[in-house]
């Protein structure tokens, strides 16, 4: 059979684990019902639908983790990671409710390893250990400041989407590997920036962004000076940009310090005042804010002739 007559769903298959199974609802349902061990098969909308009937225990679906899987199954960015799809011996869906309806919403065709037999008592102990973070991920490759590098990465991925819309999305970890790929001179910005001594409140992770977005402006030279001034605040009037930033996050913003709010609040000023002090403008401190809504809002900023 050409290619051309080959069916959606079989030229799909041919790009799976060559080791992957395709079985039909019979042996599916053969191996939920009597088989203890792991098999390796190859799922489609078809296959996933069978097997969300036994979805009759698990936790509320999070559609925005199926969204974000469905988007990497679209993609071919999806990975068998070995993790399994797990059935109970009581013919019960113990794990893996969100790649099942992320194939179905995606209608993508994956391998994946599915584990058959295990005692549905189990399910309490199922996905109970630490989860692996975007900083071990970096750090186990052995980057220096991993856990802040990675929540920069994180932060540059939801800039480069368009804040504010994309502050809820989800990132996995794969994504911020890929993006330190991109971007791993975020190194030596990071590096730059943990060599101030900055008061509390002002070394958070938008200044390690803002601080690797202008690297690639072309101001850059001035970013010492910058960095200088809103880590010591001294030789400084209360027009100068960082000193304005410096006192704006030392005394309180609009929103509400550790929310998603409070951290593109932040990162919006921390580039304003960057932008401000690139071109030697400044604005009065009534003036120096931002705000996502309301009579006052404002499209978040970009820092001027940096590019991802």
């Amino acid at each position: 059979m050409s290619g051309a007559q080959k069916t959606k769903a079989e030229q799909g298959r041919e790009k799976t684990n060559p080791y992957a199974e395709w079985l039909g609802p019979d042996e599916i349902e053969d191996l939920i019902q009597g088989f203890y061990g792991t098999r390796v098969l190859q799922f489609d909308r078809p296959t996933a639908e069978h097997m969300l009937r036994y979805n009759t225990g698990n936790r509320r679906v999070s559609k925005r983790k199926v969204d974000r899987l469905a988007q990497q199954m679209s993609s071919g960015e999806f990975e068998n990671t070995g993790e399994p799809i797990i059935f109970s011996a009581e013919g019960v869906l113990n794990n893996g409710q969100h790649r099942l309806e992320a194939v179905v919403q995606s209608e993508a065709i994956v391998d994946m390893d599915v584990r058959f037999g295990i005692p549905r008592k189990a399910f309490t102990k199922t996905d109970t250990g630490t989860v692996r973070t975007g900083g071990d991920v970096l750090t186990i490759a052995g980057v220096s400041h991993g856990s802040q590098i990675s929540q920069a990465v994180r932060l540059l991925i939801l800039y480069e989407r368009g804040l504010p819309e994309s502050v809820r999305d989800f990132v996995s970890n794969d994504e911020i590997a890929r993006g330190f790929e991109r971007w791993s001179d975020i190194t030596e910005a990071t590096e730059r920036v943990q060599a101030y001594n900055f008061p509390k409140g002002v070394k958070t992770t938008p200044l390690f962004a803002v601080a690797y977005l202008a690297a690639r402006s072309s101001g850059k030279a001035k970013i010492g000076e910058w960095l200088e001034t809103l880590s010591s605040g001294l030789t400084a009037n209360k027009e100068h940009p960082a000193y304005q930033l410096r006192e704006r996050l030392m005394r309180g913003m609009e929103a509400a310090a550790g929310s998603r709010e409070g951290l593109i609040e932040r990162f919006a000023l921390m580039i304003k005042s960057w932008n401000l002090f690139r071109k030697g403008e400044h604005v009065p401190m009534r003036d120096f804010r931002w705000k996502a809504s309301g009579k006052s809002a404002e499209p978040f900023p970009s820092v001027t002739g940096a590019k991802l």
